[in-house]
């Protein structure tokens, strides 16, 4: 993937020590873009949103926690049925 497609990084770093006061708005940065998360005054990690993550990395072989695959097969299943759809629809239409 081209790096002039990526979302550039967010500004504001948050802290590890007061994730519980900002973590609303971690979330809704991140979802912008990649976001620095500091420990201790120093950046220990990159917080960014599943659909970002696979622009940068994607991977069909990537695990899931047994948490996140009732909802990543439900994606994959609306996106199926959405293709099937679609493709139905220019079949039906020639």
């Amino acid at each position: 993937m081209d790096r002039s497609k990526l979302p550039p990084l967010q500004g504001r770093r948050f802290d590890v020590e007061t994730l519980q006061y900002d973590a609303l708005k971690l979330a809704r940065q991140a979802d912008k873009g990649p976001t620095f998360l500091r420990h201790h005054g120093r950046i220990a990690y990159v917080v960014m949103t599943e659909d970002i993550f696979d622009q940068l990395w994607p991977d069909p072989r990537r695990a899931w926690s047994v948490d996140e695959m009732p909802l990543h097969i439900l994606q994959l299943l609306e996106q199926g049925l959405q293709d099937a759809l679609s493709s139905t629809g220019e079949d039906s239409d020639t």
